[in-house]
């Protein structure tokens, strides 16, 4: 196969590769901002919570209330916790993501730079070889012209 060819073929998978990369970074942003949504809602309904605390409450209330909620507090807080280390392995995935991302797209610049240069290249051997063409045709025509001249004197 020609280079040009090989080229090509390597810089469309090249696109295709950025593609599906740049398609798992979006992905795992959707998926990092659902969690971080996730968070805030469970972060609310805890503040919420405490706020609506039997202790807090005017009228003497029950032990067996305060302890309830005390328990439910607490499993909210866990999973609290939990979401928080998802939301940060999350963001380090997304964070990878937009690394390997940035990569892909420096290897198919690269690539799509070196088309470009031998493109530059190939156009100025080509303008080169015109004017090289040019230039002996108009010597050529002088000669003529100037042998001619010369027999007429």
């Amino acid at each position: 196969m020609s280079r040009p060819s090989t080229l090509s073929m390597l810089i469309d998978m090249r696109r295709r590769e950025r593609d599906r990369i740049a398609g798992q970074a979006a992905q795992a942003q959707r998926d990092r901002d659902a969690a971080a949504s996730t968070l805030r809602t469970l972060s609310s309904y805890q503040e919420d919570y405490r706020q609506r605390s039997p202790k807090n409450a005017r009228q003497s209330t029950d032990t067996g209330a305060v302890r309830v909620h005390e328990n439910f507090v607490g499993k909210l807080g866990h999973a609290i916790g939990q979401q928080d280390a998802l939301t940060r392995t999350l963001d380090d995935r997304h964070r990878q993501q937009l690394v390997a991302l940035a990569e892909g797209e420096r290897r198919l610049k690269a690539l799509e730079t070196l088309v470009h240069r031998r493109e530059a290249a190939r156009r100025r051997r080509q303008e080169s070889l015109e004017q090289k063409q040019t230039d002996e045709f108009a010597a050529q025509a002088h000669a003529r012209t100037t042998s001619g001249s010369s027999g007429h004197d």
